[in-house]
Parts: C-alpha cells; structure tokens; sequence
C-alpha cells in the first residue's frame, strides 16, 4: 500500500500491479482484494517489557545522562533495577552508567529499523598453526546466530567463497568458531534438534466459544547439535555423533494445548498427532502476518522432523500436545503478543483457509510453511483440521474420518513421539482475558 501511494504524486494516472505468491498471506489478499487498501494499518508493536530491547535503550539513555533506578523507574519500568544491576556500571554514588563495550556510541549497537541478529565471528586460523601459533587469525566472515549454530560446530565443513575449511572449535560465550582451510570432497550436514517450551504464564486467553484458554508467557529454546552427516552428491558417507553443550535463548511467546481427547480420536482413526499438530501451527502461523507487521521468520513455530517421527524405533523425545509459536530470538520484536490479542480471530481463519483450500494433501496455500526448518515433510491436511477443530470446540465428524489400514493404526499406537501437554506455572494474580 506504501509503495502504490507513492505513484502518481505528480497528478498523473498511475498503475499499481500486485504480483501474488503462493504464500498463504498473498493468498488471502486474492480472496479479499478490498483489504490491500481498506484494512486498516497494523500497529507496529514493541514488547517495552523485553530485557533485550531495554537494555539497548538504557545504554543509550545512559550515555546522554545517568539513570537512578528510584528516578527513573516510571520512565523504563519494573525490570530497569535488574537491567541496570546486570548490564549497566554503577558509581559509588547510586548512578548507572553506559557499558564500555558500548562506547564510544552505543546508538551504533541499536537497530531502529528492525531487529538485528547477534553475529559470531569465523577466525582463519589456517597460517597461524602453519607458524607455530605464531601470528593473529584473520576473520573470515561474520555469519548470523541462525547460520552459525547449524554450520560452524566442531567437526563441520564451512563453506566460503567456494573454499572449505574444517571447523576445529566453537565458543558460545566469545561468539567465535576457529576454523582451518582443508581440502575436502565432501560436505556436512548437522544431526540436531531444538525443543521450544514454556517456562512461565504471564496471560491467559479466552478462545471464542471454546473452553480451551491460549496462554502467554516466557519461552526458553533450546538447540542441541548431537552429531552430523558427511555427505558427497546427496550420499551420506558416514554419520559421526557429537557430544556438545546445548545451546540455550529465552524468548516470549504464545502456546495452545491440544484437548486430550482430540488426541485419542486422532490415534483412534490412525491420524500422526506430530502431523496434524505440525500442520495445524503452520496454518496459524501463516496468517499471522495479517494481525501483527510480521515477515518470514519474525514468529516462529517448533518443526516436526520427519527422521524422528518416522524413525523404525519410537523416540525417547516425547514432545507435548501444543500449538506453540514465539518470537525470534535474534529479532526480540514482541510480535507475539500482538497476535495474541487476537487469537481466537486467528484460529478461526486458518480453520476457515484449510476447510476452503481446493488442495487434496495440503499446500503452501493452507498448512506448508514457508520457512519449515524441516522441510515441511511431516504434515497431514486431515489431520490439522481435527487440531484445530478441536483446539475451537467445533462439531467434528468421526464417520467422516476414513477408518486407517491396521499396520497404520499399530504405528501410530506403538510409536509415540506426542503426549498430553502439562500446565506451566503462571504469575500471581493472573486473570483470564476476554476474547
């Protein structure tokens, strides 16, 4: 809408062209053509209560003038003591000042035009070994959070400006990963998983109609890199295991369990829980952008993999029953709880967008996300209709629900990778919310 009202300033006739993806999003506006111009606008939404994001602030504010905790609490809020206590230095007369590692200008550490991620440094360490430890490194390249946990661990093969180089350690703490040129003919592939839980309510939520609650809270993510495949020309050679630390981020976010007894009818009819939980979240997901100024990879979901739902032996990994969806790590942008105020309109228009999509197995249109970390391989269109359904207490038709093969019905009876979804502990003097 923008960039169409910036043709045609001169008093002119313009044209204004929308070119649509297969995104659920552009799709929605094919459907409803009005709303490119008549919805209203967003609002662009800050979690104010977002450590991240205060901090960078307060370091900034900090610099212009020192911050006293009593003064200037109904200014920053709550949380500015712990910040301040944390992150900024105090004087010995009660003032808090900027970080040096933010001077000279900590405004240069602060993204006003979005969210910026946390980078790691990749150092050469190729001439320095060829010395004798002699020398300094040279940096490589500066590779974003999101890249550098699934490319730069031990024993990886990093991949730069067509050269390979063997990647001897990595550090968490420093943000580097020491790396040495080699010549290689094959390439890795990490062996990983990230499990994204709940660790505190801090809202409740009414859903239209329905006696099930949406929940808001803080949300830990948790990534562990258990091993990697070496492979040449799409072959796995060997799969080597690795024994690394997890590597663990706090973020904020929304979760909705799934009824119990929506589990067993899924079970019963021999429909895969991990599919149609895993489809369902990503039809919540891809309409989230029409409640909140969201872009690919600002909201987030937990991605089913289809080499451990599928797996001949049942996984130790049980994962719970919800439908869980968080901010960005590297972003912080609170964009959650935006889309929370509006749940339960949410919930229904991806029930209504996956009913009404002409699709047979499910489609880009409807449950395929477009920025699946697992490729979109475990989902199921049937089963994401029965979640959500469920999750909207609507009327569900079992005898419409084909009745499964028995060697369908004994997977998913035997190999159990989803179970019942247990309460998370709230604040105190929580309230539930109007829908």
């Amino acid at each position: 809408r923008q960039q169409a009202g910036r043709a045609g300033r001169r008093s002119r006739d313009s044209l204004a062209v929308l070119v649509c993806d297969t995104l659920p999003i552009d799709q929605h506006f094919v459907k409803n053509p009005d709303e490119v111009f008549d919805k209203p606008m967003a609002d662009l939404v800050i979690d104010l209560e977002n450590r991240v994001i205060m901090e960078s602030h307060l370091q900034c504010a900090a610099d212009e003038m020192p911050i006293s905790v009593k003064d200037d609490e109904k200014y920053f809020g709550a949380q500015l003591q712990s910040v301040c206590e944390s992150r900024l230095v105090h004087d010995r007369d009660g003032w808090y000042h900027t970080n040096p590692n933010f001077k000279p200008r900590p405004s240069a550490h602060v993204a006003i035009r979005g969210g910026e991620e946390v980078k790691y440094v990749v150092l050469d360490y190729t001439e320095v070994e060829k010395t004798g430890n002699a020398g300094m490194p040279r940096v490589l390249e500066e590779v974003e959070i999101s890249r550098a946990l699934f490319e730069t661990y031990e024993g990886a093969i990093f991949l730069h400006q067509g050269m390979t180089f063997l990647v001897r350690e990595v550090s968490h703490d420093s943000r580097t990963a020491r790396v040495v040129a080699t010549d290689v003919n094959w390439i890795t592939k990490p062996r990983d998983f990230t499990n994204v839980d709940p660790t505190q309510t801090t809202r409740i939520r009414a859903i239209r109609n329905s006696p099930e609650r949406a929940h808001y809270g803080n949300i830990d993510v948790c990534t562990v890199i258990f091993g990697f495949f070496k492979i040449r020309n799409n072959v796995i050679l060997d799969a080597v295991d690795l024994e690394t630390p997890p590597f663990e981020r706090q973020t904020q976010g929304m979760w909705i369990n799934v009824p119990s007894k929506i589990l067993d009818l899924m079970r019963r009819k021999g429909l895969n829980p991990a599919e149609g939980i895993h489809s369902a979240a990503h039809a919540v997901l891809n309409l989230a952008p029409l409640f909140a100024m969201a872009s690919g990879g600002d909201i987030m979901t937990e991605c089913k993999a289809a080499e451990k739902e599928y797996a001949q032996r049942a996984s130790k990994r049980k994962r719970p029953a919800r439908l869980i969806f968080y901010d960005n790590v590297a972003k912080s942008s609170g964009l959650c709880a935006k889309v929370f105020d509006h749940v339960s309109d949410l919930l229904h228009q991806a029930q209504e967008r996956v009913e009404s999509c002409d699709c047979e197995q499910g489609c880009p249109s409807c449950i395929e996300g477009a920025n699946c970390s697992e490729g979109n391989l475990v989902y199921s269109k049937l089963g994401a209709q029965v979640v959500i359904r469920g999750i909207l207490n609507l009327p569900i038709d079992e005898d419409a629900i084909p009745d499964p093969e028995p060697e369908v019905l004994e997977a998913v009876m035997e190999k159990v990778t989803v179970v019942e979804a247990s309460g998370v502990r709230a604040v105190e003097g929580i309230v539930l919310e109007d829908e």
